[in-house]
C-alpha cells in the first residue's frame, strides 16, 4: 500500500535519483524499491524494480556486480545515500509485453566480505583490531562513521582458515564476544545489546491513534507476536532464589521462575547486568554463568520476548539499535487491551518500502516479555 492511498501525502520523497552504474534510472520507470537493515546481520540487503524500456540489461550490461546508487531526501529533509552491488538479475515480460528487471542487492562492504578468503593468525587480539585490520575490512570501512566497542576479552592463538569467508568469521567473533554486528545508514556498529539500552530512548512516541493525520511518526497498521515461548524462554530456566534472615543468619532456599525472581530484586530485567550479587537480600543463582553464557543467551533469546510489526511513515532519522517508545492507546485507554505493551522498545529490523515517490517502513521491534 502506497503513502498517498493511505492519506498521508507528507510521506512523499522530495528527491529520489538512482543509477546503474552511472546510468539514472527516470522515476516513471522506477516501480519498487525495497532496502532491509536487520540488527542481527551486518548486511544491508535491497531490491529494486524498474521497466527496462531502454534495454539496460544489455546495453549496459547488467549481469551483477554492478554498482546501484540511491539517493533521496525524505519529507523532514533527511538525506540517505546508499550503495549496493547487484547480486542477482531477474528479467521478465509483463502481460503488456513491457520488459521489467528486478535487481536483487547486497552492500559493497558485505559482498567484500564474503569473497574474502584470508589465512591470518593472531597470538593475542582484540576482535575489533581483527575486523577493523588492514588486510580484512579497514580499507573499506571508510563511508561510515565507526560506533565501536571493545569487548573485554583477548584472542588468544586465533586462526582464520583459509576456507571461511571473512564475513563468517566477523558475526562469529561477534557471537562469541557478545556483541551485535551490523549497519545503520550512517553507522557501522559493534555493541553489546546492554550499551544499546543504555542510550536511551530516541525521537518523539510512536502512536497508534492521532488526530494529526501529518504526525510522522503515525502507526498506520501493526501486528503482535506474544507467544514466543521457544525460542525466548529456552534458557529463562527456573532457578534457586537466596533470601536471607538477618536474624536468623540462614538463607532459605526456594525454586523460582526467573521473572519472579526480578521482581524480588525489584530488576528491570533489561539486562542480566540487572542482576545483583550474592551480597544483595535476594539474589538469582543458576547453573549457568551469569556475566558470560546467560548474558549471551539472553540476548539472543529473551530480548524477543514479544515481537511488534509496526507500518509507519518513511523516515530515514530511524535506525536499528533505537529504543523507541510507543503509545499504541493514546485515547480510549479503558476500551483497548494493548495498553500493557505500550512503553520502550528495540527496533530489531527496518525495511524501506518506497513506491515513488511514496515512502513507507515497516519496523519491526522487540523486548522482553518482564520489560516496560
Amino acid at each position: 500500500m502506497g503513502a498517498y492511498e493511505l492519506g498521508l501525502q507528507s510521506n512523499g520523497l522530495k528527491d529520489f535519483s538512482v543509477t546503474i552504474d552511472g546510468v539514472q534510472l527516470t522515476l516513471s520507470q522506477t516501480k519498487s524499491l525495497k532496502m532491509k537493515w536487520n540488527i542481527n546481520n551486518f548486511k544491508v540487503l535491497g531490491e529494486i524494480v524498474f521497466e527496462d524500456l531502454a534495454n539496460m540489461v544489455e546495453n549496459l550490461p547488467i549481469r551483477g556486480n554492478n554498482t546501484v546508487v540511491m539517493t533521496m531526501t525524505d519529507f523532514d529533509d533527511i538525506p540517505s545515500k546508499q550503495e549496493f552491488k547487484v547480486t542477482d538479475v531477474m528479467y521478465t515480460r509483463t502481460k503488456k509485453g513491457h520488459p521489467a528487471v528486478k535487481l536483487t542487492l547486497v552492500d559493497p562492504i558485505t559482498l567484500t566480505a564474503m569473497q574474502m578468503y584470508n589465512e591470518m593468525s593472531w597470538k593475542k587480539e582484540d576482535m575489533v583490531n581483527i575486523i577493523d585490520h588492514d588486510e580484512t575490512l579497514k580499507p573499506d570501512l571508510v563511508v561510515k562513521k565507526k560506533d565501536f566497542f571493545s569487548p573485554e576479552y583477548k584472542h588468544e592463538n586465533f586462526v582464520m582458515p583459509l576456507h571461511v569467508p571473512f564475513n563468517v568469521v566477523a558475526h562469529w567473533l561477534a557471537k562469541h564476544n557478545n556483541v551485535l554486528w551490523y549497519q545503520t545508514r550512517d553507522d557501522y556498529v559493534l555493541q553489546p545489546l546492554k550499551e544499546l539500552f543504555g542510550r536511551g530512548k530516541q525521537g518523539e512516541k510512536f502512536r497508534y491513534k492521532t488526530h494529526n493525520m501529518l504526525y510522522r511518526r503515525r502507526i498506520y497498521e501493526y501486528r503482535a507476536n506474544y507467544g514466543k515461548l521457544i525460542e525466548t524462554n529456552a534458557f529463562q530456566t527456573d532457578g534457586k532464589v537466596a533470601s536471607f534472615s538477618p536474624d536468623s543468619k540462614h538463607a532459605k532456599w526456594e525454586v523460582n521462575s526467573f521473572k519472579k525472581s526480578l521482581e524480588d530484586i525489584s530488576s528491570t530485567g533489561l539486562t542480566p547486568q540487572d542482576l545483583p550479587g550474592t551480597g544483595d537480600k535476594h539474589f538469582y543463582k543458576s547453573d549457568y554463568n551469569i556475566k558470560e553464557v546467560t548474558e549471551f543467551m539472553w540476548q539472543k533469546n529473551a530480548y524477543k520476548g514479544l515481537e511488534l510489526e509496526i507500518l509507519v511513515p518513511g523516515q530515514f532519522d530511524t535506525n536499528i539499535g533505537d529504543i523507541v517508545e510507543l503509545d499504541l492507546v493514546n485515547y480510549n485507554k479503558d476500551t483497548e487491551p494493548e495498553a500493557n505493551i505500550n512503553g520502550l522498545w528495540l527496533i530489531e529490523e527496518i525495511v524501506d518500502l518506497i513506491n515513488p515517490p511514496d515512502f513507507v517502513q515497516r519496523i519491526k521491534l522487540t523486548r522482553a516479555k518482564f520489560s516496560k
